[in-house]
């Protein structure tokens, strides 16, 4: 599987995610600039009542942020960045959003 662009500076690894994947994500979008920490949100479900939220402290390296977490459930991935001050990069409400690839399920 390969990296995949989700716009506005956003990058995830793999693309598409599967149950249980590693997820590495790269930011460098409009709040990265003029940052020293960004927190990555990450929500499973419908955009707009997300569950499973996890806040995950992302790491400067370069001129990008980069964070990761393992995907716990087989629905739509939704995440938003913030930054120290508060202020919120949600892709203009729309969330930065990916499906799990439920193409390989295992049921046991």
């Amino acid at each position: 599987m390969a990296t995949g662009d989700l716009s506005g500076g956003v990058k995830i690894n793999p693309m598409p995610p599967r149950n249980g994947d590693k997820v590495e994500v790269s930011y460098n979008g409009k709040l990265a600039q003029d940052s020293n920490s960004i927190i990555l949100n990450v929500g499973y479900g419908n955009p707009n009542d997300f569950f499973e939220t996890e806040r995950i402290s992302m790491q400067k390296r370069g001129n990008e942020f980069q964070g990761n977490f393992t995907v716990k459930y087989s629905d739509r991935i939704n995440m938003y960045f913030e930054d120290s001050r508060g202020s919120r990069d949600d892709n203009n409400g729309q969330f930065y959003q990916t499906k799990v690839d439920s193409d390989h399920l295992s049921y046991g």
